[in-house]
């Protein structure tokens, strides 16, 4: 039998899961879904940024230190889409 691996999709949104509000059903979480509307802070953001740097060995720029200010935590997916961008430069 075996192992199924673990896709770093899943892997970010096992972390977003960990910030959404708690009046929120874990399964709102979609790669379309709003980081806002699923309870989740700028507080929450930079834990998350925390959690996604020693998880996958990355670091993650802060929004505003890049120029053009082209990283945006909107949506699940603008999260995965860093995260590959990032795992990808390594």
């Amino acid at each position: 039998m075996s192992e199924q691996q673990i896709t770093p999709q899943e892997v970010i949104i096992g972390i977003l899961r960990n910030y959404i509000g708690e009046d929120i059903d874990a399964e709102k979480v979609t790669l379309e879904a709003n980081l806002e509307d699923l309870g989740i802070d700028s507080m929450d953001v930079v834990e998350i940024i925390f959690d996604l740097e020693e998880t996958f060995d990355i670091d993650v720029p802060n929004p505003g230190d890049v120029e053009g200010g082209n990283i945006k935590f909107n949506t699940a997916q603008d999260v995965i889409n860093i995260v590959k961008t990032l795992i990808d430069q390594k």
